[in-house]
């Protein structure tokens, strides 16, 4: 059977184990918090990707818009000049 003697000898020994166990476990913490921030900052910039992704897709839209109101726009002249109408805006 193991004496009291024993017994505080195995726990000074259990000590260096110990203080290694609660620094393995404070590394662990703080790589856990790391990874929560790195994980926080790629969802941040998926959200702008899609944002900007979203302001693309608008501007295309913008143009595409733009460039069929100008077709139209010389359309109309044209057929108003050929009908010999005068435009409302421009005299």
């Amino acid at each position: 059977m193991l004496t009291k003697d024993d017994l505080q000898q195995i726990g000074k020994l259990l000590e260096p184990i110990k203080k290694d166990l609660q620094e393995v476990k404070q590394s662990q913490t703080q790589t856990n918090t790391a990874l929560e921030a790195v994980q926080a900052g790629q969802e941040d910039i998926r959200e702008k990707l899609e944002t900007k992704a979203d302001k693309v897709d608008i501007q295309d839209l913008k143009a595409e818009v733009v460039k069929k109101i100008k077709d139209h726009e010389t359309r109309i002249d044209d057929l108003e000049k050929e009908v010999g109408l005068p435009h409302p805006h421009k005299h």
